[in-house]
């Protein structure tokens, strides 16, 4: 019963119903939302409503009940609470994310539990499979997209380190949502965004996410960007940082729920506490990270070279 919400929010989002009634003035009937989606299967009505009724129970929509020119129980719907966060008139939501996540792709990676399942699964690791299905790579980036987006926005107003920089190089900045967003806070700056040659030909950074990297990978990347760096340079990784203690708190379980998003895609992927990235930085000369400030699961670290 458990994967059943996601599930079903997943249908109604590839349906285009919250899409509808995003723009809806009002709230619809089952008989209307099949109407104006122009869906024939004559059983249409019933099947949304059922569909509709579990999402309003989970604060998903608005419901109310009516009647119908027969005197019949009638469901009326119209987003609810939860569904801020999967609509938005700039395509940064998390209905990206879910459909990343919840694709047959992503499913299936899920069920061996072995180390990198991913490449178990699929015979590739995950950035090797975005770069021969063109459906899924586009999946993953616009999740990235809206991930970004709806981060770096909380990130630029709050994180206003770039002031005397003259250069941001975005390493694994994907379409370059992130890296449009600082140059456009920040003209003056130089801005390159740098990923693999299928990603990069679809767009523009998104700040440098290692929790996709295992630590020897992260450390041997680092000690490039050391002896690259001038004396005033720095990194700055955004990440989720886990906590050491697991919480019940909000917080805590979207950080641990990113971690299992990356033990079952990326290979070595975690999402490191935050003792964990100073062992990183550390072993490629850097001095312990500095914390710029957070929103929400989201940490910018701060690195600086060291003599």
């Amino acid at each position: 019963m458990i994967p059943c919400v996601p599930l079903v929010l997943k249908a109604a989002i590839e349906l285009g119903i919250l899409k509808l009634l995003s723009k809806s003035y009002a709230q619809l009937s089952p008989t209307q939302i099949a109407s104006r989606l122009s869906i024939k299967n004559p059983d249409a009505a019933v099947t949304i409503d059922r569909i509709l009724r579990l999402l309003a129970s989970c604060s998903f929509l608005s419901c109310t009940l009516t009647q119908d020119k027969a005197e019949r129980p009638e469901r009326m719907y119209g987003l609810g609470p939860l569904s801020k966060y999967y609509v938005s008139e700039q395509g940064a939501t998390m209905a990206s994310w879910l459909l990343l996540l919840l694709d047959e792709v992503s499913l299936r990676t899920c069920d061996s539990g072995k180390c990198d399942p991913f490449k178990l699964v699929n015979g590739v690791i995950l950035f090797d499979y975005t770069r021969i299905d063109p459906r899924y790579n586009n999946h993953f980036n616009n999740a990235m997209k809206s991930m970004s987006t709806i981060f770096m926005g909380k990130f630029m107003d709050t994180h206003c380190r770039f002031k005397n920089a003259k250069m941001v190089v975005h390493v694994r900045g994907a379409v370059g949502e992130c890296l449009e967003l600082i140059l456009s806070k920040h003209p003056d700056l130089r801005g390159i965004n740098f990923d693999l040659p299928h990603v990069v030909k679809n767009g523009l950074s998104y700040p440098w996410q290692f929790h996709s990297c295992t630590d020897e990978f992260v450390i041997q990347l680092l000690k490039k960007f050391w002896n690259a760096l001038p004396a005033s340079g720095k990194v700055v990784i955004i990440d989720p940082v886990s906590p050491e203690y697991p919480g019940s708190d909000l917080v805590t379980r979207a950080t641990f729920t990113s971690d299992m998003v990356m033990l079952a895609l990326p290979p070595g992927g975690k999402d490191r506490t935050l003792r964990e990235v100073e062992v990183v930085a550390r072993a490629a000369g850097f001095s312990s990270p500095k914390v710029g400030c957070q929103v929400l699961n989201m940490w910018a670290l701060e690195l600086y070279k060291t003599a």
